[in-house]
């Protein structure tokens, strides 16, 4: 039986599961590491092949092969020859420029059972959110719709689109270049200085007087918290006016929001779920942005779109 060990990449941690040959995931659901995005080329290398080493000791109980491995990684970085390029960024600024898979190869021996990984040795890369998009539009909210915006707050405001299941680059001009709109231009500066965590910090520091995390905020408003109930409101019509002219430009039937702020979208969403509603756009919050990336990632593998050295 094969199996495909899948890894989203983050810059403090690495989310990772297995999945199955029918696309499901394996019972230990997702495991959390730290990343070591900060540490040596070799620290990053050895810090990789211990997740696989301890996804590979999860499976000792049956006879498995290695049908691949995905890695999902932000930007910048080159997925077709899966080479960061990242530097500059407090993150992974020892590996700039390293063919991943080859350098990776090498320490395979560190594995226990890095015979599972010799044979083959095929890769999948993509950029963390298309991973996400990929995962969604075939397993998630996004599979029954047509055109699909997809849309994850986090650090930064992370986006694709699709159309019948295919990443859209921004060709036909009716997405953004890359189908990205983080640099979008908005208020005072760009959607990304708003339609964030730091944004999220930047309005709650002036409306409540200090800087606020997202979680911290849920838990006020849960608790009826006028202040806190305030910041969401205004960040859902950040929200609104932010993504309304792609909705204009690309007409979507399907809306995906990912990123653990989609867990409070009933506390900022109204008056988007609202505009969504009169054009008849499905809102779809994921469960778990990191699931739908190791999925979307084996569909890219499936697909045959992989490096195989």
């Amino acid at each position: 039986m094969k199996v495909y060990f899948m890894l989203d990449v983050g810059g403090t941690n690495i989310k990772a599961g297995v999945l199955y040959e029918d696309g499901s995931l394996w019972k230990k659901g997702i495991l959390s590491f730290d990343a070591k995005s900060k540490e040596s080329r070799e620290e990053i290398f050895c810090n990789f092949a211990s997740v696989l080493d301890t996804l590979a000791e999860g499976l000792s109980d049956r006879p498995v092969q290695a049908g691949g491995i995905g890695m999902a990684f932000p930007g910048p970085f080159d997925y077709v020859q899966g080479i960061s390029l990242m530097q500059g960024l407090d993150k992974y600024d020892s590996i700039y420029g390293i063919p991943i898979a080859e350098e990776l190869g090498k320490y395979f021996p560190l594995i226990k059972n890095g015979a599972l990984f010799m044979e083959g040795r095929r890769f999948a890369f993509l950029h963390d959110v298309e991973a996400f998009a990929m995962g969604e539009s075939h397993y998630g909210g996004g599979k029954d719709c047509e055109k699909v915006m997809y849309l994850c707050i986090g650090t930064g405001a992370g986006s694709a689109f699709t159309r019948n299941r295919e990443i859209l680059k921004g060709e036909d001009g009716t997405v953004p270049s890359m189908g990205w709109i983080y640099d979008t231009p908005f208020l005072d500066g760009i959607i990304d200085d708003y339609l964030s965590v730091r944004g999220l910090a930047e309005l709650s520091r002036r409306i409540l007087g200090e800087a606020k995390s997202g979680k911290e905020l849920f838990s006020l408003c849960t608790q009826g918290d006028r202040g806190a109930l305030a910041v969401y409101r205004e960040f859902g019509i950040w929200l609104k006016e932010a993504v309304t002219p792609f909705l204009n430009r690309f007409g979507p039937d399907g809306f995906v929001l990912g990123g653990q702020i989609s867990k409070s979208f009933s506390f900022y969403g109204e008056a988007f779920a609202a505009e969504c509603a009169r054009r008849g756009i499905g809102i779809y919050l994921t469960e778990d942005t990191s699931q739908k990336a190791l999925e979307g990632l084996y569909v890219r593998m499936k697909k045959e779109r992989a490096l195989t050295l």
